[in-house]
């Protein structure tokens, strides 16, 4: 374990808000079935409301090791014993971690979740590139303290994207916690809108904040990018893949929720992109390459889209997703 989750840990407990417990490396399993397993899992950090309401397992991903190991050890000590309805897991993973290695891992909570668990994946540190990560990590802990990193803003993190904002249609809304979150979001929307229904349902909507792969060199609304809805009741019905527990925003439950519930807001999302995700700006005019490849996609859905007077804007993954 490097200085960086000592440090964290630290600082979570340090700085827990009132009415939180903040404890570190705590057990999962009890002793005797750990030794009959012949593995221990531990959390980095167990964070819960003194009134019992809300415990948060965090777990802190910082190097390129393969971070699927700690899923796995969480996912297998539910079968033995399960995840009470109040806990989360949350792995929070830094830049550090190669895309791939984060994204398999993003990928994972999709199966804890399809077990039953209550499962999380978010970024640690999106402002810090890996570079600084990997530096940050080897220092010493007196010397980490001298840093000052600003902690605060990744227990918030945590919080938010665990905490449901709403409920419609037997799904919990929350913030997308990762940017494979988002990504999916993206191809969703654009899978949607090239069926009839999903047109029929867009119908023709005035955007300004675009999402931008440019894996897939494909945009979509911000808004739409920056939710999740995850199935509010278990359904254990494993034998068609539909019915495995996705949870992309689709267009039906978008235009469902749209204007409806303010809780459901564009500027929040917007907020969460660029602040919790840290997706930047980038205007239409500034990149004439992302423009050109703007204008190629539109043609496809020009009849969904209207953009706004001011002119579209792009929100451009954080460097450490390419």
């Amino acid at each position: 374990m490097g200085v960086l989750t000592s440090y964290l840990q630290q600082e979570f407990i340090r700085r827990a808000y009132p009415g939180w417990v903040c404890r570190h490396e705590i057990a999962i399993l009890p002793k005797e079935l750990t030794n009959f397993l012949g593995y221990a899992p531990r959390v980095d950090i167990l964070l819960e409301r003194q009134d019992g309401s809300r415990r948060l397992w965090i777990e802190f991903e910082i190097s390129r090791a393969d971070p699927v190991a700690n899923h796995a050890k969480f996912a297998t000590a539910h079968l033995f014993k399960p995840q009470q309805e109040t806990d989360s897991f949350i792995s929070m993973v830094s830049s550090h971690v190669a895309r791939g290695r984060r994204n398999l891992a993003a990928n994972t909570i999709l199966l804890m979740r399809h077990i039953g668990m209550n499962a999380f994946q978010t970024v640690l540190f999106p402002q810090i590139a890996r570079e600084e990560i990997q530096h940050l990590n080897h220092l010493s802990l007196k010397s980490l303290i001298n840093v000052g990193l600003a902690v605060k803003p990744e227990i918030e993190r945590a919080m938010s994207i665990s905490a449901t904002i709403l409920t419609a249609l037997s799904r919990r809304i929350h913030f997308a916690g990762d940017m494979m979150d988002v990504m999916l979001n993206l191809r969703q929307w654009n899978n949607d809108l090239n069926t009839l229904q999903g047109q029929a349902l867009w119908g023709k909507r005035t955007i300004t904040y675009f999402v931008f792969d440019p894996y897939s060199k494909s945009f979509a609304p911000s808004k739409f990018c920056a939710y999740i809805a995850i199935p509010s009741v278990f359904n254990p019905n494993i034998t068609n893949v539909g019915y495995i527990n996705r949870v992309e925003m689709t267009v039906e439950l978008y235009v469902t929720l749209d204007g409806t519930d303010s809780r459901f807001d564009g500027r929040n999302a917007h907020n969460h992109l660029t602040q919790s995700l840290a997706m930047t700006h980038c205007k239409y005019n500034q990149s004439p390459e992302i423009a050109v490849i703007f204008n190629e996609w539109l043609n496809n859905y020009s009849n969904s889209i209207k953009i706004h007077p001011n002119g579209a804007v792009f929100l451009l993954p954080p460097s450490w997703f390419k």
